[in-house]
Formats: structure tokens, C-alpha cells, sequence
């Protein structure tokens, strides 16, 4: 459930922007997808794009860290609900990060293995001595590109999983608390309920007593009466 910024909250500002960015940068990489691999406009959204997920990357870690200054003026259900949506943003950006990472090696590839596949037709090959592969002579990629690449593949790839563990590690410690708060609620509830079992009891015994006051107030009064007339009786008696 998304948060409303009633209140004009900076944080839930923030964290819409965030949620803007995202839903960008996902735009963007379907704009590239779209593109040639070896066209300009390819390589330029592919820059962008690698901005943009480092940018999200680093807002959303800052969110997390005013989300922890400001959580003590927030309930527990704020808090939480806040935290579920940074670590749906988190989990966003791997995906996007795994998008990014997989779908430009794969284009690649392809045009790499078109190119080639017209260079065999007009016999025109690589130096074996660069790359095993056959690299096509009219291609903008040369041997580092791609390694550089692959670098930036690799490095990616690990930003992700790193940021998959921290985002798994925070659940494991909110599970971790939730689960702590549960047992205290259970405990207060049991000292409650035992509580009002001592409560209902004494009730019932003041209401006994009561019962056994009133009546004893009601039986005085008769033998008062009779005591009195005992008396009058005696007294006419003697006179």
C-alpha cells in the first residue's frame, strides 16, 4: 500500500522522486532495447541509464539512513510500512540492474555474430592473436570495449547481490523484532487476562459481602422491634 504525502513529509517527497526515478529508468531501458546496438543513440540511453542506477542506488541508501534518524518519531506501523517501501525500491533496482546488465551483452552478441556472419561472406577476419573470436572490421566495438564491458557487467552484478544481501539482512532483523514485539504483546495480554480473573473475583466477593451485610442490616431491625415490645409487655405486666 503506497504512502500519501498529506502532510508534505520531506521523506515521502524523497522517496516519490525515488519511485519517479525507477519508473524512468525502466522506461529508458526499453527505449534502448528498441535501438541498434551499434547506433549512437543506444550507447548514449545506455550511459544514461548506468547514471541513473548508480543515482537511485545512492538516494535510496540515504532514505534509509534519515528513515532510521526519524524513527523514533514515527509509530512502529509508520516505520514499517516506510521500510517495506524502501526495500521495494531496493528490490526494483536489482532488477533494473539485471536488466541493464544482461539485455546490452545479449545485443552484443548478436550483432557481433551478424557482423561476423558478413565477414566470412566477404572473407574478412580478425586477428586471432586479440581475441578468439572473430571481431567484424566495420564494427565500433574493438577487443577492450567489450572487456570493459563484461567489466561493468561483472561489477553490476555485484553491486546487485550486495545490495540484496543488505536488503535480506534488514529483513531477517525486522522478522527479528516483529517477533519479539508479538511475544510482549502476548505476555501483557496473559498478565491482563490474569489480572482480570484476580479483579472478577474480588468483585464477586465484595458483592457476597454486601449481600450478607444487607441482610444481616434487615434481620437487626426485626429483632430491635421485638426486643422492644418484650419489654413494653414486662413493664405492663408489672404495672
Amino acid at each position: 500500500m503506497a504512502l500519501i504525502n498529506i502532510d508534505g513529509d520531506p521523506w515521502l517527497t524523497e522517496l516519490d522522486a525515488c519511485e519517479n526515478l525507477s519508473n524512468d529508468i525502466q522506461s529508458q531501458l526499453a527505449a534502448r532495447n528498441q535501438e541498434n546496438q551499434l547506433s549512437r543513440e543506444y550507447g548514449i540511453l545506455s550511459g544514461t541509464v548506468r547514471v541513473r542506477l548508480k543515482q537511485l542506488g545512492g538516494e535510496l541508501e540515504q532514505l534509509n539512513r534519515k528513515l532510521g534518524l526519524i524513527s523514533n518519531s514515527l509509530t512502529s506501523g509508520e516505520a514499517e510500512r516506510r521500510q517495506r517501501r524502501i526495500e521495494a525500491l531496493q528490490s526494483k533496482l536489482i532488477q533494473l540492474q539485471r536488466q541493464f546488465a544482461y539485455v546490452e551483452p545479449a545485443a552484443a552478441r548478436t550483432a557481433l555474430f551478424e557482423t561476423n556472419s558478413n565477414n566470412r561472406a566477404r572473407g574478412t577476419f580478425a586477428d586471432d592473436d586479440d581475441d578468439p573470436a572473430l571481431i567484424p572490421s566495420n564494427s565500433s566495438y574493438t577487443v577492450d570495449d567489450l572487456r570493459s564491458q563484461q567489466s561493468r557487467i561483472l561489477e553490476d552484478q555485484n553491486q546487485g547481490l550486495e545490495a540484496l544481501s543488505q536488503v535480506i539482512a534488514r529483513q531477517k532483523v525486522l522478522a527479528t523484532r516483529i517477533g519479539g514485539e508479538v511475544d510482549r504483546h502476548n505476555d501483557i495480554l496473559d498478565d491482563l487476562a490474569q489480572t482480570m480473573e484476580t479483579t472478577d473475583v474480588r468483585i464477586n466477593s465484595e458483592t457476597r459481602q454486601i449481600g450478607t451485610i444487607s441482610t444481616q442490616d434487615r434481620t437487626w431491625g426485626y429483632w430491635t422491634v421485638i426486643g422492644l415490645l418484650f419489654v413494653a409487655i414486662i413493664v405492663v405486666g408489672i404495672l
